[in-house]
């Protein structure tokens, strides 16, 4: 096994699926357990860090949800080329999480160096 962090994927879109509150539910629970963890955005999962979205009418923001579990020292990882071929770019994000663009390589070595990864 690999001496990395777990890596949540979060692939899927944010309306009409819970894949997203699974994941924060993942992440809350390692965070608390003091598991090392990061979170790739990638595919469609992109879009759950797009700003201005409203989803909190039933929850809270992004932001919010996200911010003990994405900070300064552990940002998002977001797969620019999903951005991209969604017509995205760095500067959509919401501002109140922490990222870092990747391209596809360094998004295979997250995948292959992580002790284990969760795809939602």
């Amino acid at each position: 096994m690999s001496a990395g962090p777990v890596l949540l994927w979060v692939r899927r879109p944010p309306h009409s699926t819970a894949h997203f509150s699974e994941a924060v539910r993942v992440a809350s629970m390692a965070t608390a357990l003091s598991v090392p963890l990061r979170m790739l955005f990638i595919a469609d999962g992109v879009r759950v860090l797009i700003a201005g979205q409203e989803p909190y009418l039933l929850g809270p923001p992004v932001e919010k949800t996200l911010q003990d579990i994405v900070t300064a020292d552990r940002p998002a990882l977001v797969h620019a080329p999903s951005l991209e071929r969604r017509g995205l770019v760095g500067e959509q994000l919401a501002r109140g999480v922490p990222f870092r663009l990747i391209d596809d390589e360094e998004a295979a070595q997250w995948i292959l160096n992580a002790a284990r990864t969760v795809p939602l």
